[in-house]
């Protein structure tokens, strides 16, 4: 039988048939995702057996990088497949095949899905005389204390470069000369169950001038790199709001950055000068 093509079937007030998916494996250590959402008799049986759930989000500061990699893509892997469910050809029911890999149509297997992920520009912009950088806040963004860099999908036919060109020029009204691109990360819990990935930049305004669009935008400010310095080191601290704490902001500032396991935090911290980020040289 084709891999992916068996079904298992998991505990529960009866047998309940599920297509497992492939994530790889560790030394001799397959490892599997598998949706459980609805099964509500195996899931008491986890939880009875002194296991508990809990959001990806959650564990984004309490796992090593290795796990939370294997969770990040059991978790994106299972919500394309569960927003995948009809063909978008001719409306049959698609089925998981290659160890879910792919999905394909029922009716006609050479219809087929296979899973995608969202390209996304995050950009640090750099002022003019290099003194302050541009942070902002869209009304997206559920948290009002925290600012952060500008972002915003890639489009089809459009470099990274020109998309950083785009961004900030729509949500700030600023031009910029140069862009350079520092490294990337992978966002498994993005905008409606997508699966982003995150290409940190560095943009170099043209302007100091901003315009920003307050129909998209809550804040959109320049920040001295003083300041900055400041909020890098209150939001590297176990007590940020977005990891469950309840930190306070010293009376200098009035802004959290995002935390340590977000892309963001390391273009702001890296440009601010510290440079024991794991993940940047230094500029």
């Amino acid at each position: 039988m084709p891999a992916g093509t068996e079904q298992i079937h998991i505990a529960g007030d009866s047998a309940t048939s599920v297509h497992p998916s492939l994530l790889g494996h560790e030394g001799s250590t397959w490892k599997f995702a598998v949706d459980i959402s609805g099964y509500e008799s195996t899931i008491s049986q986890i939880q009875a057996a002194g296991y508990q759930f809990e959001e990806l989000r959650g564990l984004m500061s309490k796992v090593s990088g290795g796990d939370l990699a294997i969770g990040g893509q059991a978790v994106a892997l299972s919500q394309w497949h569960a927003n995948h469910t009809y063909c978008p050809r001719c409306g049959a029911m698609m089925k998981p095949i290659e160890a879910g890999a792919k999905r394909a149509c029922t009716k006609n297997e050479r219809h087929r899905e296979y899973p995608r992920t969202d390209a996304v520009a995050i950009m640090l912009v750099e002022s003019e005389d290099g003194q302050s950088a541009l942070l902002g806040r869209a009304k997206s963004i559920r948290s009002k204390g925290i600012l952060t860099c500008l972002s915003g999908f890639i489009e089809q036919g459009e470099s990274i470069e020109e998309a950083v060109r785009r961004e900030i020029m729509e949500e700030a009204g600023l031009p910029v000369t140069s862009v350079v691109i520092l490294g990337s990360q992978p966002w498994p819990i993005g905008r409606g169950g997508s699966c982003e990935l995150m290409i940190g930049c560095i943009a170099k305004a043209a302007a100091s001038e901003l315009h920003p669009d307050m129909d998209e935008m809550d804040d959109v400010r320049w920040i001295h790199k003083d300041v900055v310095k400041q909020a890098v080191h209150v939001s590297s601290q176990p007590d940020h709001p977005y990891l469950g704490g309840q930190g306070e902001l010293p009376a200098e500032i009035d802004f959290w950055i995002p935390p340590p396991f977000a892309i963001a935090h390391h273009l702001i911290k890296t440009w601010a000068g510290q440079t024991s980020s794991p993940w940047f040289a230094k500029l």
